[in-house]
């Protein structure tokens, strides 16, 4: 093999592990954004559901990775359950849950390489709204 020959093929191979490098950094999940889905009040007796989607916006979800887990600051005011995806998590706030109290959702993944993924949502539990008036009695009073 000539030198000339010998050069080109350690260019090209360094080539090579320079775009497995960008291809590696522009699927790999870097953390995740959480969001409240339900519009549901924070509040005792509710349980609103969060959504938590993996960035940069595209990535997806390595299918032989195990999904990401959450976890709840406060597991007795705020317990979090996660559906099979790992991706939609739903907080049921007991009735005896304390108003006023926070708490941190944190999601977090393991990405094929071995990093980590994670993503979190503070929030307090608030009063529970009003009750809606299910019934009202007219009477004529003159």
């Amino acid at each position: 093999m000539s030198h000339q020959v010998h050069i080109e093929l350690e260019i090209l191979e360094h080539i090579l592990h320079e775009l497995r490098l960008i291809r590696h950094a522009l699927t790999r999940i870097t953390h995740f954004t959480i969001q409240e889905t339900t519009m549901q009040p924070i509040a005792p007796g509710f349980s609103p559901v969060f959504t938590a989607t993996p960035q940069p916006a595209g990535n997806v979800l390595n299918p032989a990775q195990p999904v990401p887990s959450w976890t709840s600051s406060d597991p007795t005011n705020a317990p979090v359950s996660v559906d099979s995806t790992g991706l939609v998590a739903t907080v049921a706030i007991p009735s005896t849950a304390v108003v006023g109290t926070a708490f941190t959702l944190t999601v977090s993944y393991t990405n094929a390489d071995g990093t980590t993924a994670t993503g979190s949502f503070a929030g307090t539990i608030v009063a529970p709204p009003p009750m809606d008036i299910s019934s009202f009695t007219v009477e004529q009073t003159a």
